[in-house]
């Protein structure tokens, strides 16, 4: 792992020459890094990018410094920068180190063995090899062994809605309350053969208001999948079960399984560099309450993402399909199954080493299967529920260590509806304390 780090701390630009105050910048890292002063080393890397320095090697250098560092995120973001250029090999081997510093087993495994294919350059290529040989399990005579590779994942919050919701279909409150949440999640991965793994998540999610605790909502879920690895695609069959509760009531109890497919290296759109598909279907029961939630459920997703000069872009499409019981009381009809769609981007880009700031959009639109029946001023109406819902946000995330950051998070939501009781709309701002271990 030293060897090929090391080359690139030391390697000098090879592209066009940058400002002479610039490669002095640079120049001073390179003896600061010989020096093992890796923080002074980062500290004129950056001096030399803000001076106009823009080339391969400074990215190299500031991937190898932040790596080094342990700031793994920051690492990878700037080996992924040369994913298209003439030392992609070098580049995918670097992500592969980055991943696997970071126990992301699976994630390194891929990217060494883009960097072992027969196009990469000799050293690279046997550097890759030597890596992947070490995933290779050792056999014994009935069987190959195994390695499981377990996470967590923590986050508190507190913050503010200024419209608390209620179940998914009903008129908004158009009240506002501060609130805490706190989700805590765990991974456990197994993998049995190089083709093979079983990876097992769950959550527990809780959101307290300050005022009107009849808004307050859980969710506690568990998932496990089995994946088969296709390279350079892997394909699964995932189960979950889930329950929800608002307040002290139940509100739904959820079955259901996803077919799903992934790969980093996705051969039918060219310009996305990892990609996602999956269709899930789920049998909905409803709380004591919530009788007329009870149906089925199906989802089909498209993901896309893409890194383009430290840019991060997320690109999804989901369609979802509802045939729930539907609330009907004597001549009232209040139609609880529709048809949506909803087409998003989110982007992330870290702004220095320890500081990312992001944005997201997304427009949704539903169209409810059949017409509402209700009395409004004492006259029975009929009307058909379309909504168009748009969400809009930004996000600043503070990197107070290579697995623990503070996020400030706002979102703006604003939703039109063809019945005018359903139209609101929705700011939330969140601070919150997220990490892995």
């Amino acid at each position: 792992m030293q060897l090929i780090l090391c080359l690139l701390a030391v390697a000098g630009a090879s592209s066009a020459e940058p400002a002479p105050i610039g490669q002095e910048a640079m120049s001073a890292g390179i003896e600061q890094f010989r020096q093992g002063n890796y923080h002074a080393a980062q500290e004129q890397f950056e001096t030399a990018q803000a001076l106009g320095v823009d080339s391969p090697a400074l990215h190299y250098n500031l991937g190898v410094i932040y790596f080094k560092t342990g700031n793994y995120q920051a690492a990878e973001a700037r080996f992924s920068i040369l994913l298209d250029g003439p030392d992609q090999a070098l580049a995918q081997y670097n992500l592969g180190l980055v991943a696997l510093a970071d126990n992301r087993v699976g994630d390194a495994e891929r990217w060494f063995s883009r960097a072992a294919t027969p196009g990469a350059p000799d050293t690279v290529r046997e550097l890759a090899k030597r890596q992947l040989a070490a995933f290779e399990p050792a056999e014994t005579p009935s069987h190959q062994s195994t390695h499981t590779v377990t996470q967590g994942y923590l986050s508190a919050g507190i913050g503010y809605d200024s419209n608390m919701a209620s179940v998914p279909d009903d008129s908004p409150s158009n009240r506002g309350s501060v609130f805490a949440d706190l989700v805590v999640a765990g991974t456990l991965s197994r993998t049995f053969n190089p083709e093979w793994r079983i990876v097992w998540d769950g959550v527990l999610y809780g959101q307290d208001y300050a005022q009107g605790s009849h808004y307050d909502s859980s969710i506690l879920q568990s998932r496990v999948a089995g994946i088969r690895s296709y390279d350079p695609m892997d394909v699964g069959l995932r189960a979950s079960a889930s329950r929800a509760w608002l307040a002290s009531d139940e509100l739904e109890t959820r079955f259901g399984l996803t077919l799903f497919a992934r790969s980093d290296n996705c051969l039918l759109a060219g310009s996305v560099q990892s990609c996602y598909l999956g269709f899930t279907a789920e049998q909905v029961e409803g709380g004591p309450d919530y009788a007329a939630y009870t149906g089925q459920w199906y989802q089909f997703e498209a993901r896309g993402e893409q890194v383009l000069n430290s840019l991060f872009t997320d690109v999804f499409y989901r369609w979802e399909s509802n045939d729930r019981n539907d609330f009907k009381d004597g001549d009232l009809f209040i139609s609880l199954s529709p048809m949506v769609h909803t087409l998003g981007a989110e982007v992330l880009y870290p702004w220095r080493s320890d500081l990312a700031i992001g944005a997201e959009a997304a427009l949704r639109y539903a169209r409810y299967g059949q017409r509402n029946r209700r009395v409004d001023d004492g006259e029975l109406t009929e009307r058909l529920r379309e909504d168009v819902r748009l969400d809009v946000g930004v996000m600043a995330e503070f990197y107070l260590s290579s697995r623990w950051l503070v996020r400030n998070q706002w979102l703006f939501r604003n939703q039109n509806s063809r019945i005018e009781r359903y139209d609101y709309t929705r700011h939330t701002y969140t601070l919150s304390l997220e990490g892995v271990f």
